[in-house]
Order: C-alpha cells, then sequence, then structure tokens
C-alpha cells in the first residue's frame, strides 16, 4: 500500500419524495472531493434514490431519476477528477431484485464492480436481495474491499474481505442513530464496532455516513469517520452537518495474532446443526436464571494465596463465577491446583484464572475450576506465546455455559464467534495485558454474539451485557473487584433488530474463505 487521500462525503440523507434535492447535494460533494484531492471517494450507504425505498421499484417513482443515468453521471464524475468511487447505490436487476450496494468506479468511469450488502437490517429484507460475496478491487495504491452499515455487526465480513487482501476497507453507512440533541447523535458502530473491526484485521476503516433525518422516523449519526489499524479514531465528522472531509492514510504495520483456518470449520457448518441452535430451542423459565459474575483484576505475579482470598471474597458475595486477570510471570499454579480445587468443591460457585510461564515463547494458560471438576485450557492464538492445538471450550459451570477465551483469543473474532455458536452464554476472558482496546473489544463480542462477556486483565475489568452495553467497570489501576447481575436467559435473545439475528443472519456457506 501507498500513501493516498480517502474522501468521505457525509451528505443530506432526503427521503424519497426529495430525490432530486438528494442528487444535487451528491453531486456537490463529489465535486468538494475531487476539489480536496481524494483519490479514492466514498459515497453513504444508499445515498441515492434513498436508504427507506419502501418496494423493490424505487426508479419507477415520480421524480427518482433512471438508474442509468446515476450511473452515467458518477463515471463522468469518476474521469472529470481522477479518483475512485465506491458509492452506495440501490442498484436495481434484470430479474426485478434489488440490491443494496457498494458500486465501484474507476478513474476512467468504468464500473469494476460491485458488493452487496450481507447482513440486511430491519426493513432491508423487505425489498434487498442478500450478497454472498466479498471482492476486493487494487487501486493500485491500496487494495480496498466495501461493507456496508449493518455489516460491521457480523465479524465475518470485514475478516472475509481481510483475508481477501483488503488493506482498507470502505464502510458505506446509514448509521441509524440517536441522541439528546442532534450534535450529540452517535451510534455503538462509530463507538466501538467499527474501530474493533479496524483493530482485530489489521486493517483502516473510512466510514461515509448520511447525516439528518430522513422523514419522521430515521436520523442517521453523520460522523463519518477514519480508523487506523489499532482502532484509533483519527478522523470524525461532526454530526449534524454535510460535509466532505479527507484523510492522507499511510501504511501502518501491526501485529496481530496469526489466524489458523484449520481450527475454524464451525464457521461453515449449517446453522441448524450448531450446538446453539439446539440451546435456544430449549424451555428456559429467565426468573430462575439470575447469576453474578465477578472480575478481579490480576497482580504482577502468580500469587495463590491472593486468587484464593479474591474467590473467597467474591463467593461471601454471592458471585457464582470469578474471573481473575492472567499473572504473567505464574510459576508454581500447577503446586496450588489442589488447594484452590478443593476450596471450590467446598464453597461452590466457579473461579477462572490465568497463568503465563516464563521464556523466550513462554505459555498462556487459562484454568476454570468448577464443581464438576478442572478445565486447563492452553491459548490457542496469540503474539510470542507457544500455543495449543484447540480452540478453548464451553464449560457448564453454577454461572452458565461459559466459553473460556486466554490472552490474545479474545481479540481473533472466530474464536468467540464459535464459542457462541458452542452454546455459550458468557465470555469469559482472562487477560494478562493492559490493552487500550481490550474494552471495546469486549463490547464488541458481546454486540456481535449476544452473549456476557467478562473481562479481567492487570488494570481493570469489565463485564458487558448482550447487547454491548456495560454493566460494571473497575476503576483502572484500583485493584477493586467488580461484580453484575446476569441472566443467561438473555443470551437466547439473538435478534438484533424485527428480522435481524445475529445467528440466523449469518450464511455459514459464504465463509469458506475463513477457513481455506
Amino acid at each position: 500500500m501507498e500513501a493516498f487521500r480517502v474522501g468521505l462525503c457525509q451528505v443530506p440523507a432526503y427521503p424519497l419524495e426529495r430525490a432530486e434535492e438528494n442528487w444535487t447535494a451528491i453531486l456537490a460533494a463529489l465535486d468538494e472531493a475531487g476539489h480536496q484531492g481524494a483519490q479514492l471517494v466514498g459515497l453513504p450507504e444508499c445515498s441515492y434514490p434513498a436508504y427507506y425505498v419502501r418496494d423493490e421499484r424505487p426508479y419507477d417513482r415520480p421524480g427518482v431519476r433512471p438508474f442509468a443515468e446515476i450511473t452515467a453521471a458518477l463515471a463522468a464524475k469518476c474521469r472529470q477528477w481522477g479518483y475512485w468511487l465506491a458509492a452506495g447505490l440501490a442498484v436495481p436487476h434484470p430479474d426485478g431484485s434489488l440490491t443494496n450496494s457498494g458500486l465501484v468506479f474507476d478513474p476512467a468511469g468504468e464500473i469494476r464492480g460491485r458488493y452487496d450488502k450481507s447482513f440486511l437490517w430491519h426493513f432491508d429484507a423487505r425489498w434487498f436481495r442478500r450478497g454472498r460475496e466479498f471482492p476486493v478491487w487494487d487501486a493500485g495504491f491500496a487494495r480496498f474491499g466495501i461493507l456496508i452499515c449493518a455489516d460491521a455487526r457480523q465479524p465475518e465480513v470485514a475478516r472475509a474481505l481481510a483475508v481477501n487482501g483488503a488493506e482498507v476497507i470502505l464502510d458505506l453507512t446509514a448509521w441509524v442513530s440517536w441522541g439528546r440533541t442532534m450534535a450529540e447523535l452517535s451510534t455503538t458502530q462509530c463507538e466501538y464496532l467499527v474501530p474493533v473491526r479496524a483493530f482485530e484485521n489489521g486493517v483502516w476503516i473510512a466510514a461515509a455516513d448520511r447525516f439528518g433525518p430522513e422523514g419522521t422516523s430515521l436520523v442517521y449519526a453523520g460522523r463519518s469517520s477514519v480508523y487506523d489499524p489499532e482502532g484509533v479514531t483519527r478522523l470524525c465528522a461532526p454530526a449534524d452537518v454535510g460535509t466532505v472531509v479527507v484523510f492522507d492514510i499511510e501504511p501502518m504495520q501491526v501485529e496481530r495474532p496469526a489466524r489458523r483456518p484449520g481450527l475454524y470449520r464451525r464457521l461453515t457448518e449449517p446453522t441448524a446443526s450448531l450446538p446453539v441452535t439446539e440451546l435456544l430451542g430449549q424451555p428456559v423459565v429467565p426468573a430462575a436464571e439470575s447469576r453474578r459474575i465477578a472480575v478481579v483484576p490480576s497482580r504482577p505475579a502468580f500469587d495463590a494465596e491472593a486468587v484464593l482470598a479474591a474467590y473467597l471474597d467474591q463467593r461471601e458475595q454471592d458471585a457464582d463465577l470469578v474471573v481473575i486477570g492472567g499473572a504473567p510471570a505464574a510459576e508454581g499454579w500447577e503446586a496450588a491446583l489442589p488447594w484452590l480445587e478443593a476450596a471450590v468443591r467446598e464453597r461452590g460457585g466457579s473461579l477462572l484464572f490465568g497463568a503465563a510461564g516464563n521464556g523466550a515463547r513462554p505459555r498462556q494458560t487459562a484454568v476454570l475450576l468448577h464443581p464438576g471438576g478442572t478445565v486447563v485450557h492452553e491459548a490457542s492464538h496469540g503474539r510470542g506465546i507457544a500455543t495449543g492445538e484447540t480452540l478453548p471450550p464451553v464449560v457448564a459451570t453454577p454461572a452458565g455455559r461459559v466459553g473460556i477465551l486466554c490472552g490474545d483469543e479474545g481479540y481473533v473474532p472466530e474464536v468467540a464467534r464459535i464459542l457462541m455458536l458452542e452454546g455459550a452464554e458468557v465470555l469469559a476472558w482472562t487477560h494478562f495485558e493492559d490493552a487500550p482496546m481490550a474494552e471495546k473489544v469486549a463490547r464488541a463480542r458481546s454486540d456481535e454474539n449476544r452473549v456476557y462477556t467478562a473481562v479481567a486483565g492487570p488494570e481493570t475489568g469489565i463485564i458487558v451485557a448482550p447487547h454491548g452495553a456495560p454493566m460494571t467497570i473497575a476503576p483502572r489501576g484500583s485493584g477493586l473487584a467488580m461484580a453484575a447481575q446476569v441472566n443467561p436467559a438473555m443470551t437466547r435473545w439473538k435478534d438484533m433488530a424485527p428480522g435481524t439475528n445475529a445467528l440466523t443472519d449469518r450464511i455459514p456457506e459464504a465463509y469458506g474463505v475463513l477457513t481455506a
């Protein structure tokens, strides 16, 4: 990748009845992007004719220009300014279907391909056909792919683009939003989901969003943004104005845990055959499922007496699961295991702690003790460590079905995803480093999988609800244990919006690239 300038057109959100005003604003934004020297330009999701199109034939409505006229004009802008363009459009097809697409034009005005939104949101499915491919284009200065809005809620989409070679991802979006004022509009996508997609894949993501209301019930967040491969927000437009923002993207090397595609076969198995599908079909009484989880920051070295004391203290406060951060220097934990096991047998509940050895390539281990026995898991992914050969298990505990995450495993979206598919209700993550992105990653893992996430590290701990909201956070550096009440029954509810389900709207047959 070479350094280049990306341009993001934050255009007003006009309803379908005002398509001509919309078109005028789009053309003006495209000219402004050219004036600012953009080499790759993004137009938001369904910039034309509108996002809420109401049926499969929006181009038949009065005042809407023919699709061929729209594409010809966009091609002319590309020739005029010499940039690549990814245009968010409702695209009609000869068979009468409609797709929510990113149409790619090169600087000569040629249409080089199309990405179709694959994770359809709410009423999308009433008129848009689902996409099933994840193409990448080589612009010379960079290889780029496209995702569209809710696609960022499914980790497989950005992951497939990265595996297919994308160095930059354009997010063409219409972030439906809320806020106390128009200037305060925001969304979970720009707060943590899209930054995590950039971070976990080590890619730049540039998001072009609409702003303002479309009709009387939809309002968009604006906040067109650029996120670097560390997940840092490098640029963010205001929420309540039309603007064209540009940013100079440069090559940036980051280290991420190596993927292990041979361990990911579960991702491509039919949904009907998955353990989680069977679990979701079982009856549950929410009032009988109340549980309590505690997170405890770790110490610089393994201290068995401190681990026992933290566990006993939280058992006194009715914790069904105590998650303790990983100790980076942890010789001697095996010797302490028998009396820790005896304590758990006597006092009940369950305990998860992490232990890492010394040496050039140490091992990172998560140990889960519960009344039914002890599970020792060696991290399957990590940087600079010797890794185990199996993914972490899902274990039935007094706190529910717990999926273990050890160290860098939490940063690998396939691992948490597979634990959800295996029926995990809680992701218990023992972490070994103070990482700036850990909280956002924990929120993303809960949100995308609709499970609880409890992560404990050296400086803090956090417990996240299935919709991604923090339930409790330990003050940084305080060493305090924090606990929250959870209900595993809530993890049976995988709906994100009407007609949009985190489990059943996955496309396992399209994810072969993730296991190759």
